[in-house]
């Protein structure tokens, strides 16, 4: 710990002397992109990092993240896990890689990342460096410059609202061994892709790991700032869930746009397929679930004041002992951007409402609140939006209230390279949570969050 923190402090003393902060710098964000604010400011004048090797047929670029998160808890349960009963946390990322250009539009990147957290009752857990990034870009290869070609391992990005597919920057961020192809006109954008994905298989299986792969579509349509049109296919073939192997079908389909200072998006996403025994072939199964998203938000002329009321609803499984998989499959959903920080409930077998405002109090300072107040749709679901432990046979309660939590967030963009985050997520518990999860006193999360580039 105290060698991570000594590294932090130099990092700190070289780098932040050298980002010079302009009197007039616009409000720039390099905090998670998976945050609650769905909006974060950007300076699109902002410089990219300089090459610090650069010729006529070469450059070299390199690249540089790291956050550092301290955090208190007070009865906390995160979805899945037990009571934290370290109340005091520690979270240390680091990317650390480069890019380097070739001639003819080729790009090759790589990056490095450390991730640890430290707990007073676990420990350090996993402070090891592993290679999170390492691709070929491949940039204008038609005439007309609109084709591009990504393969190697990658981080997926996000697509649409996040309600299947996106980022994960708070912790450890995602990347897969991956290839995409992407079209890319004036109003049309369409990604091809490939992701190759890891399950560890059954303990009474003879094989050690399951390989099921991710194919998909991605489309945006541009017609206007009042109408905008995403339509996906996503395609997963031989997905472990809920102890059977899946193959399922994901048409999404999502409208948003914008009217003077109103902004909307509506989306629905159809999750079918069929499903058969990991061991046993003979047991067979179907895949029915989905999810929808209502949104409509409003943003001041001047921009210093946003809101944004939100309805979004995913299906459970009433009957989760047959062989019909009922409950949505958030695969790498954005839950941080629905339900705020206090990750007490994920996000299938759940309706939820929420609220979020964001006050620019000035140039480099922002504040808002989200709130969130969320039901379960089927009390007996394994895969419940609370992640339940246990069984779910004998409940106490008749009531389908997770509960309702809100978020206070600080924001302070010192400049282009250095941000500053502080954080408290509360959230009540309402009589289901508590039924299943023996959780029945308000939860509390607190942090704050330095995230550097250099």
């Amino acid at each position: 710990m105290k060698k991570h923190l000594a590294i932090l402090l130099l990092l700190v003393q070289v780098g932040v002397p050298a980002m010079a902060q302009s009197s007039n710098e616009a409000a720039h964000s390099i905090l998670p992109a998976d945050g609650i604010i769905q909006y974060l400011p950007k300076d699109t004048s902002a410089a990219a990092s300089p090459a610090i090797l650069s010729t006529n047929k070469l450059q070299f670029t390199p690249q540089v993240n790291f956050f550092f998160l301290p955090e208190g808890t007070l009865n906390y349960k995160e979805a899945g896990l037990a009571v934290d009963t370290g109340h005091l946390n520690f979270y240390l990322r680091g990317d650390f890689g480069a890019k380097l250009s070739l001639p003819k539009n080729v790009d090759m990147v790589f990056s490095l990342q450390s991730y640890g957290v430290y707990t007073r009752s676990l420990g350090p857990l996993d402070p090891n460096l592993k290679l999170y990034e390492g691709y070929v870009d491949l940039k204008k290869l038609d005439r007309n410059g609109r084709l591009s070609l990504r393969f190697g391992r990658m981080s997926l990005g996000k697509y649409g609202s996040e309600i299947l597919v996106g980022d994960d920057d708070f912790t450890r961020g995602r990347s897969f061994e991956s290839v995409r192809l992407r079209y890319k006109r004036k109003r049309v954008t369409s990604d091809l892709m490939w992701v190759q994905l890891y399950q560890p298989a059954p303990a009474a299986a003879d094989f050690e790991w399951n390989h099921p792969i991710f194919l998909a579509t991605f489309n945006t349509f541009n017609v206007s700032r009042a109408l905008n049109f995403d339509a996906n296919l996503p395609f997963i073939i031989d997905q472990y869930n809920s102890g059977l192997r899946t193959t399922v079908f994901m048409p999404d389909v999502r409208a948003f746009g914008q009217l003077g200072n109103f902004r909307y998006s509506a989306e629905f996403i159809l999750q079918t397929g069929t499903a058969k025994g990991i061991l046993n072939e003979n047991i067979t199964g179907t895949v029915n679930a989905y999810a929808t998203e209502l949104s409509a938000g409003y943003t001041s002329t001047d921009g210093k004041l946003s809101a944004q009321l939100a309805y979004y609803r995913a299906s459970g499984d009433d009957n989760p002992g047959d062989t019909e998989l009922k409950s949505y499959n958030v695969l790498w959903q954005n839950e941080h951007r629905r339900f705020g920080f206090i990750d007490a409930f994920k996000g299938s077998n759940v309706q939820a409402t929420t609220l979020h405002l964001d006050w620019k109090l000035g140039r480099l300072v922002s504040t808002g609140i989200h709130g969130v107040f969320a039901r379960v749709l089927e009390s007996k679901d394994r895969s419940a939006g609370v992640a339940t432990l246990g069984s779910l046979n004998e409940l106490a309660t008749t009531s389908k209230s997770i509960g309702m939590g809100g978020d206070w967030y600080l924001n302070y963009y010192y400049n282009h390279n250095l941000n500053f985050q502080f954080s408290t997520s509360a959230f009540k518990a309402g009589e289901y949570f508590t039924a299943v999860n023996g959780v029945d006193k308000t939860m509390i999360r607190m942090y704050l969050m330095m995230a550097l580039r250099i």
